[in-house]
């Protein structure tokens, strides 16, 4: 090689070295700067993190707060929504009991009574026993799907033995048995006596649930829930292929936090070959 190749392959070597060296101050200048910010740039790492596992999460639970929301959306539908004290309408409810005497008495309230099946009872006279007690045969039909009038005609004139024949088999039958009866009593002729319900729907009013009433809802609630949420569980175990943990894992290895362990090994030695180079 004569002089002019070598100095040629010299100049080469030079600009060589002297690129290899510019791109090792690069690199120490980035490890000094990722030194230097370690807690953003791991801060940072941690936000990106959270917000891809949040993701995740959001996908884990999502079936089973779609099938609550169905479950509250169907009992707030049906007209009572769990945790939340509805308004409720109340309509005007009456109770009228009425006898063959003409006696006639009413109890109106805005709330539904205990029991709101009508019905006509049958009460005979009374027998003298062979102690000093006497009893009497009460018959009680219902009169649900019968109207108000008809019902009104029959405890004021219908012959009380035909009872059957509009109304069927009593619904029950007992024996009274007392003593210490007035005459009036012992010489009261066998009579009627009718409880007829009725309500008015344009006459109501407006109330807030009951604490007890809703809570009891909500327990309803739960419960249905409860046992709503084993459809997506199974779906999850048996038929879907998500795996949370495994996801995780992944972004933590997608996404590392910065080790500045590691930095400081990694500057120390290119920092240890630069030097030897610029000797």
């Amino acid at each position: 090689m004569n002089e002019k190749n070598k100095k040629r392959q010299a100049e080469k070597n030079r600009l060589k070295q002297k690129k290899m060296l510019i791109q090792m101050e690069k690199e120490i200048h980035e490890l000094e700067f990722d030194m230097k910010h370690s807690k953003i740039s791991n801060l940072k790492v941690n936000m990106l993190r959270g917000l891809k596992i949040s993701l995740r999460a959001g996908q884990l639970v999502a079936p089973y707060v779609l099938t609550a929301g169905i479950t509250f959306g169907a009992f707030a539908a049906l007209g009572g929504a769990p945790f939340i004290k509805d308004d409720q309408k109340k309509k005007l409810e009456m109770k009228k009991e009425l006898d063959s005497f003409g006696n006639i008495r009413y109890e109106q309230q805005y709330d539904s009574f205990d029991s709101s099946k009508g019905t006509i009872s049958y009460i005979g006279e009374w027998k003298k026993q062979d102690n000093e007690f006497y009893s009497r045969e009460i018959k009680t039909y219902a009169t649900e799907n019968v109207e108000e009038d008809i019902v009104t005609k029959i405890i004021n004139d219908i012959d009380i033995t035909s009872l059957e024949d509009v109304f069927g088999n009593p619904i029950s039958s007992k024996i009274e048995t007392q003593n210490n009866l007035t005459d009036e009593e012992i010489q009261t002729q066998p009579y009627l006596e009718a409880i007829i319900y009725s309500k008015f729907d344009d006459d109501f009013i407006i109330v807030k649930e009951k604490t007890g009433d809703n809570i009891a809802l909500t327990l309803v609630w739960f419960l249905v829930t409860i046992l709503a949420e084993l459809i997506p569980l199974f779906i999850r175990l048996e038929v879907s292929s998500f795996d949370f943990e495994y996801c995780v894992d992944r972004i933590k290895e997608k996404y590392p936090l910065v080790d500045t362990n590691e930095l400081a090994r990694k500057l120390e030695i290119k920092r240890d070959n630069y030097n030897r180079l610029t000797r």
